[in-house]
């Protein structure tokens, strides 16, 4: 078995039981009311899987209903689409340049494997699963607020950039020993 068979991978909507719900609105208002600034791929991806996939009573196509529509109707599809999720999320990081490449920095420097900082993760099969067990989200979000304290971001969005540029979900960060009464 090859090294790539050994890692675990979960789709990207699996982010869903990492976020809060208020917080999950509040990154897809913010990429909808912006999707001007997102790259031309990435804006008709969104809509295209929104309007595919989003019934919205009185429009035949529900992409041209009025934003605050498309923001309420949209958690749905973000908590059950891989590629939704992952499409709203690199959209999303590019909205935080400042945020992605300061964490980019902290990740590399603590030893993490990451992509490249302009690479589009959208198209990775998922997040991997190993987070490393001497980086939880406190001293990820103290690390950046140390060495960017001109950087206003909120902990919700230091901790979902790093889930995102390090490819991980901490599934195994918080677990007990897994051998432990086996």
């Amino acid at each position: 078995m090859s090294e790539e068979e050994k890692i675990q991978v979960l789709p990207f909507h699996a982010v869903n039981e990492f976020m809060r719900e208020d917080y999950r609105l509040d990154v897809l208002h913010e990429v909808f009311s912006a999707l001007d600034q997102c790259t031309p791929m990435q804006k008709q991806l969104i809509l295209r899987m929104f309007s595919k996939n989003v019934n919205v009573p009185g429009f035949r196509n529900s992409g041209l209903a009025p934003l605050s529509i498309k923001i309420k109707n949209s958690p749905t599809l973000f908590e059950r689409s891989h590629d939704f999720a992952a499409t709203i999320m690199e959209s999303w990081s590019n909205l935080h340049s400042e945020l992605k490449s300061a964490m980019h920095a902290l990740l590399t420097e603590r030893g993490w494997t990451v992509e490249a900082l302009e690479a589009d993760r959208s198209v990775l099969p998922g997040f991997q699963i190993d987070w490393p067990k001497t980086d939880n989200f406190e001293s990820l979000i103290k690390g950046i607020q140390g060495a960017h304290p001109e950087l206003k971001e909120s902990d919700d969005n230091i901790s979902l950039m790093a889930v995102w540029l390090g490819n991980k979900l901490p599934y195994n960060l918080y677990s007990e020993d897994e051998n432990k009464g086996a």
